[in-house]
């Protein structure tokens, strides 16, 4: 990923507009499209117990070779598909009832290759560390202070 897409990508998640999958459908021509978004910590938790059942990392997938690729698909494409499904519902009760039945339409009706890069850009941009420095600064701001803007910066120094 670039520079720019990973950017793109990091503002759409601050902003929590999520990323839209195409599903596939008979009845249309036009691919019907569901948003993905960073889960819940409910949601992240319920994804994690199923990512951890795979045991191989984004990362590692990369480095496979087709038929590599082929068989993580068939030994793990139900738990990929829940990870998925997790991040696109993400109310505590909704996402229990409803977790297994859109995995299921994701499987039946996603792209296999699309489904595989979403499994990858949720787990490797889903991360509380990158925001680390944002909290800090935060932190160390001084809150009762007004914050300045340059034209006012500048006049005070004339005065």
């Amino acid at each position: 990923m670039e520079a720019r897409e990973l950017q793109m990508f990091g503002a759409a998640v601050l902003m929590d507009d999520g990323i839209s999958l195409p599903l596939r459908t008979v009845f249309r021509k036009k691919p019907f499209r569901i948003t993905m978004k960073i889960p819940s910590t409910r949601s992240f938790i319920r994804a994690s117990k199923a990512y951890l059942s795979i045991g191989v990392t984004p990362k590692e997938y990369e480095d496979y070779d087709f038929n590599r690729r082929v068989g993580f698909i068939a030994e793990h494409g139900k738990a990929v598909s829940r990870i998925v499904a997790a991040a696109v519902i993400r109310g505590p009760v909704m996402g229990r009832i409803l977790n297994r039945p859109l995995a299921w339409l994701l499987r039946e009706t996603m792209d296999p290759v699309a489904l595989m890069e979403a499994w990858r850009l949720l787990l490797n941009e889903t991360t509380v560390t990158s925001f680390g420095i944002t909290i800090t600064l935060a932190a160390a701001m001084n809150k009762m202070r007004p914050l300045v803007s340059r034209n006012e910066g500048e006049s005070e120094t004339r005065s």
